[in-house]
């Protein structure tokens, strides 16, 4: 699996890439999977290829949501970098990703720019997918919110069948899993039954879709990042 298929690493000069290269472990993530908990200080970096990981927060009611949902157009755990992260990472779609040791990755961006850079555009899409998400739960509705969640994961996985139960969608949005199952029932676009989802018409789930959908849709890598 070539590790250029994360789109940070793709973004570096072959020879700043080469010195990642060696250090780079192919690793197979499972759905569930905690990466690392809150308020620890990873050992790893994490760069996905087909894997999904949510940066998910626990609220105060027993709830959690997903801040973020980092794929192959990112890195996993780049806060470790500066400090503590406060939030824990949970394998949200089974998949592949490189895992890279934090230590190594310190002791290059002093001496390499292009590194720093890769980490710091890694920030800007973390903190820029986090303001939208917030932005998204304070003024859009419940179907807007889940239209959009099922488009994101038919866009990274690629299958217009998902295998995910109300439980699961529910700890990613931070709603009741009653309202993900009521939701649901009147989506349009959409076919469910026990532990799976099918998309049965795309553009009908974009209507219904508010437009954070689209402005996320849009972020890479590569493009220069102005956030909170």
């Amino acid at each position: 699996m070539n590790p250029l298929m994360n789109q940070c690493l793709e973004t570096l000069p072959d020879s700043d890439f080469e010195l990642l290269r060696p250090h780079l472990q192919l690793m197979s993530l499972s759905t569930g999977q905690t990466l690392y908990e809150a308020f620890s200080r990873p050992d790893k970096l994490y760069f996905p290829i087909n894997a999904l990981i949510a940066i998910r927060k626990d609220t105060p009611d027993g709830l959690s949501i997903d801040s973020a949902t980092i794929g192959y157009e990112g890195v996993i755990g780049i806060a470790s970098l500066t400090g503590n992260s406060y939030s824990h990472a949970i394998v949200a779609e089974p998949g592949l990703a490189y895992q890279l040791d934090r230590l190594h990755v310190q002791r290059l961006i002093d001496v390499h720019p292009m590194i720093t850079k890769m980490c710091m555009q890694a920030s800007q899409l973390v903190i820029r997918k986090i303001s939208m998400e917030l932005l998204c739960n304070h003024y859009h509705q419940i179907p807007q919110r889940l239209a959009r969640w099922i488009l994101t994961r038919h866009d990274y996985l690629l299958a217009d069948s998902l295998s995910v139960t109300h439980q699961a969608i529910s700890d990613s949005l931070g709603i009741r899993r009653e309202a993900v199952s009521l939701t649901l029932a009147n989506l349009s676009g959409v076919r469910v039954s026990r532990g799976h989802l099918d998309i049965t018409d795309r553009t009908a789930l974009e209507h219904q879709s508010c437009e954070c959908y689209f402005h996320l849709k849009q972020v890479h890598p590569n493009q220069t990042l102005l956030a909170f």
